[in-house]
């Protein structure tokens, strides 16, 4: 499993907003892609047993990046008590469609717990890439990762990487850099089902 490195805030203003930001601290878009997820889980699974955290740590994900690749993703993540990341990785298998993806997961007794929708735009300047994730229509993140494509830029602690985000001085929720999309969408699923 390979480990990586990653913040994850949740901005507090338009994208619109936040791209003129962007633009004045000499950001340029240098990618676009979209990221289609599909969490399955076990048809067997409590979910009333579990939190949200330990629901999402059984799942397993139907991941198409469009035209780029199809996989199942498990995520594994580590958390402290406070809810940060101490530590995540991944596993991918790949695949040849989607929807036979699905099918096979459902075989083997999985179902669609939700979906999301994630247009990602990569952001970089001389010094600083991140991506900007638009999740869902209804939310707009910012992702560093610890190791940038588009800058020569490697981050060795989530410290730096926070301490490179603020200097910017974007409008984001900083309570937490380890905003979690997939746990926002959940806990949307688990109130419909009251």
């Amino acid at each position: 499993m390979k480990l990586e490195k990653e913040i994850t805030v949740l901005v507090t203003c338009t994208y619109p907003e936040l791209h003129q930001q962007l633009l004045k601290n000499k950001f340029q878009i240098k990618e676009e892609y979209i990221v289609n997820d599909i969490y399955m889980i076990a048809k067997d699974t409590s979910l009333e047993k579990f939190s949200t955290l330990e629901i999402l740590q059984k799942c397993i994900l139907v991941r198409e990046i469009e035209d780029i690749k199809k996989v199942l993703l498990y995520k594994y993540k580590k958390y402290s008590e406070t809810g940060d990341i101490l530590e995540q990785g991944k596993v991918e298998c790949p695949v040849v469609d989607i929807e036979r993806a699905v099918l096979f997961m459902e075989a083997i007794g999985y179902q669609t717990l939700f979906k999301i929708y994630d247009k990602n735009i990569v952001y970089a300047n001389e010094e600083t890439e991140l991506v900007v994730q638009l999740v869902n229509n209804q939310y707009v993140f910012i992702e560093m990762d610890g190791t940038a494509e588009y800058v020569d830029r490697t981050y060795e602690t989530i410290e730096e990487m926070k301490k490179e985000l603020v200097k910017y001085q974007l409008p984001y929720d900083a309570s937490t850099y380890f905003a979690k999309k997939a746990e926002m969408m959940l806990q949307k699923v688990m109130e419909e089902k009251e």
